[in-house]
C-alpha cells in the first residue's frame, strides 16, 4: 500500500477525507497500449477506494451505504420501493448498475448510493436540473431485417426464446421499438419486391399477403410483440423503403439510383404502393406506428436505393405520400430525410420550408456514419422544434473489429461508441434510439452485397447459440431504466474534458470525451442518470441534485446508470 492524499471532497461539518493508506489497484482488461495504473492525481476516489474511505468516515459524516449485492446479473427491482411512502419518508438513495471492462460486469447490480447534503468537491460534477425538461422518450430497439429473421428462423426453440426475452422482455433490454424494410435491403439474401409486373400502375398485381416475409420476418416481429403485450406494452414499428420495383425506376434495377430516381409518372403509384404495405402488414397483426420517405436518399448504394435531392423528396411527400397516407393511413407518423447527420440542416429546411410538405412531416429521422453531428442536429432542433427528432440506425461495419476481436466477445469500443452516440442524440432532442440488425451470423449476415456488419446478437455457425456483444450492455443501460414516457432532464458535466477536435469516424469515444451523461425523469417519478468514462483512466465525480449530492466513481471503459429517488414535486408521476 502507499499514501495517498485525499484532497477531494470536504464533507458538509467541513471535515476533509484526510490522509489514508490504500492498495495499489490494478484493472485487469485495459488495452495493452494504454496505463493500467493510473495515478491518483488522476483518480483518488475509485469506486473499490471510495467505498473502503466511506467505512472509515461514515460515523464522523453520516454516510451509510446499502449493499445490494448477490442479485445476478441484469436484475432489478421490479417496483419502485418509493411508492408507499410520503417524501419525507424516502431515503435519498441511488440504485446503481454498472458495465465495466476492468470489472468484467456485465448490467451488474452494485452497492446502493446514499446522498447526503451537498458539499465542496473541485473535480468533476455532474449536476441535475430537473426543473428543464425537454423531450419524451418514445423507446429504444432495433431492426428485424430479413438477414436477422433468417439466422433467428435457424435457432432452436429454446435459443429462440432467449433471443427474444433478453431484447424486449423487462429481464432483458427492455426494447419497445423495430425497424423493418419496405420491399428488401442489403440484409436480404436477394432483392424481391411485391409487384414484379412491368407498368402495372394500378398495382392489380400487388402481393398484399407480402409472401416473401410471411415465413421468417413477420412471425419474427409477431414473437417480440408476444412478449410486449404480456408487459402491457406494444412495439412501434418504423418502416423504411430501400427500393421501389425495379419497373419504377429510371435504371430498371433495385440496385443503385438514377437522378432522379423514379420513373416520371409513377410517384403516385410508389406512393398508394407504400399504403398497401402498410395495410398488409397491417392484416398480419404487425401495425406500423411510422415511416421514413427513403432509407438514405442520399446513397447511389450498390444494393436497393433510390436517390432523392431534398427538394424532390419534400415535393414527393407534399404532392403524393402525405395526401396517400392521410387518407388510408392517418395514424401512422411520417419522418423525412433518414440519413446521414451531416447535411440534416438542408434537408429539414427543405421539408419545413415546403407548406405543402410541412403539414405532413412529422420529424427527421438520421443515421450515424458521417460521425456525431450532434451541433447539427441542434442547430435542426432549435430552427424546427416542432420536429420529432429519431436517431434511426447505426452499426459497426465488420472491418472496424480491432485485432484480437472474437465472434464470443465482441469489440468493446463498439460498446463505448453506441452509448457515445446515445447520450448526444438524446441531449439534443433524440425521442429514442434504434440500432441496426437484431441478430447475424457469424460472419456478419447473410447480405446479399458483402457489406457485412457486427451486431448486439450474433449467432455462431452451428446456430444453436447467440453472443451478447458490447453494444447489448451498454444500449441496456438506455433502455432498461429510461422507460417510454420518460422526460429529458438537463443534466451538466463541470470540470470535465469534452472533445474538441475535428470530425472523427462514427462511433469514436476516447479519453478525450471525458465524463459524459444524460438524465431523465420516468413515468414513475425517478431520475434515471446515465454516465460513460471512454477513458483508460478511472474518473471520480460528484452526482448533485438541488441540495443533495454524493460522491461516486466510474471505472475506465464503463458505463454506468444511477437511478434516483424521486423529488417531492414528481412523486407523484405516472405513466402515461
Amino acid at each position: 500500500s502507499r499514501s495517498v492524499s485525499m484532497g477531494g471532497p470536504v464533507f458538509p461539518n467541513g471535515m476533509s477525507s484526510g490522509t489514508m493508506a490504500i492498495d495499489r489497484v490494478h484493472y485487469a482488461g485495459v488495452p495493452p497500449q494504454e496505463p493500467a495504473l493510473v495515478s491518483a492525481q488522476t483518480s483518488t476516489w475509485r469506486t473499490a477506494l471510495y467505498w473502503s474511505a466511506a467505512a472509515a468516515v461514515a460515523a464522523l459524516v453520516g454516510v451509510v451505504v446499502v449493499s445490494r449485492r448477490g442479485q445476478t446479473d441484469g436484475q432489478r427491482s421490479a417496483a419502485s420501493p418509493f411508492l408507499s411512502l410520503s417524501y419525507k419518508e424516502m431515503p435519498k438513495m441511488a440504485e446503481l448498475w454498472q458495465t465495466s471492462q476492468a470489472a468484467d460486469d456485465k448490467l451488474k447490480r452494485q452497492s446502493d448510493v446514499k446522498f447526503v447534503t451537498d458539499f465542496v468537491f473541485a473535480g468533476v460534477v455532474v449536476d441535475i436540473y430537473e426543473q428543464q425538461m425537454g423531450q419524451t422518450i418514445e423507446g429504444f430497439g432495433g431492426a428485424f431485417t430479413d438477414a436477422a429473421a433468417t439466422v433467428f428462423a435457424k435457432l432452436s426453440p429454446s435459443v429462440q426464446s432467449r433471443v427474444i426475452e433478453d431484447y424486449f422482455d423487462e429481464s432483458g433490454l427492455g426494447y419497445t421499438m423495430g425497424r423493418v424494410h419496405i420491399n428488401s435491403c442489403d440484409f436480404s439474401q436477394d432483392s424481391y419486391s411485391f409487384d414484379d409486373t412491368q407498368d402495372d400502375a394500378n398495382l392489380s398485381h400487388f402481393d398484399s399477403n407480402v409472401q416473401p416475409n410471411t415465413q421468417e420476418l413477420i412471425p419474427f416481429i409477431l414473437a417480440a410483440q408476444q412478449v410486449l403485450k404480456a408487459r402491457n406494452r406494444s412495439l412501434k414499428m418504423l418502416a423504411s423503403p430501400w427500393s421501389p420495383p425495379a419497373w419504377m425506376k429510371n435504371n430498371w434495377n433495385m440496385d443503385h439510383s438514377p437522378k432522379p430516381c423514379l420513373r416520371s409518372g409513377l410517384e403516385g403509384t410508389w406512393a398508394t404502393y407504400i399504403s398497401k404495405w402498410i395495410s398488409a402488414y397491417k392484416n398480419h397483426g404487425v401495425p406500423i406506428w411510422a415511416i421514413t420517405i427513403q432509407n438514405e436518399p442520399e446513397n447511389d448504394a450498390a444494393w436497393e436505393a433510390c436517390v432523392y435531392s431534398p427538394e424532390q423528396e419534400a415535393d414527393f411527400l407534399a404532392s403524393h405520400l402525405g395526401p396517400e397516407l392521410e387518407v388510408a393511413h392517418p395514424d401512422v407518423l411520417i419522418f423525412a430525410f433518414d440519413h446521414n447527420k451531416d447535411h440534416i440542416e438542408k434537408w429539414a429546411q427543405a421539408i419545413y420550408s415546403n407548406p405543402e410538405a410541412a403539414k405532413y412531416a412529422d420529424g427527421i429521422a438520421y443515421h450515424w456514419y458521417a460521425g456525431d453531428g450532434f451541433a447539427a442536429i441542434q442547430n435542426v432542433h432549435a430552427a424546427f422544434p416542432q420536429a420529432i427528432l429519431l436517431p434511426s440506425e447505426a452499426t459497426y461495419e465488420r472491418y472496424r473489429w480491432h485485432q484480437g476481436v472474437t465472434l464470443q466477445g465482441g469489440d468493446w469500443s463498439f460498446g463505448e461508441g453506441y452509448a457515445h452516440d446515445i447520450i448526444g442524440d438524446l441531449n439534443i432532442g433524440g425521442v429514442g434510439w434504434l440500432d441496426w440488425n437484431l441478430l447475424l451470423d457469424s460472419h456478419g449476415g447473410p447480405n446479399h452485397v458483402g457489406n457485412v456488419c457486427d451486431a448486439a446478437m450474433m449467432a455462431n455457425d452451428a446456430g444453436d447459440d447467440v453472443f451478447r456483444h458490447p453494444q447489448f450492455y451498454f444500449i441496456g443501460h438506455f433502455s432498461r431504466y429510461i422507460l417510454p414516457g420518460s422526460k429529458w432532464v438537463k443534466s451538466q458535466v463541470a470540470n470535465s474534458a469534452s472533445y474538441q477536435g475535428g470530425p472523427r469516424g462514427y462511433g469514436t469515444c476516447t479519453q478525450d470525451d471525458g465524463l459524459q451523461a444524460t438524465s431523465f425523469l420516468r413515468p414513475d417519478g425517478r431520475i434515471a442518470v446515465v454516465v460513460l468514462n471512454c477513458g483508460y483512466a478511472a474518473l471520480d465525480f460528484k452526482l448533485k441534485r438541488g441540495f443533495d449530492a454524493a460522491m461516486c466513481s466510474i471505472p475506465p471503459h464503463s458505463i454506468q446508470t444511477y437511478l434516483l429517488w424521486p423529488s417531492e414535486a414528481h412523486a407523484a408521476v405516472r405513466s402515461e
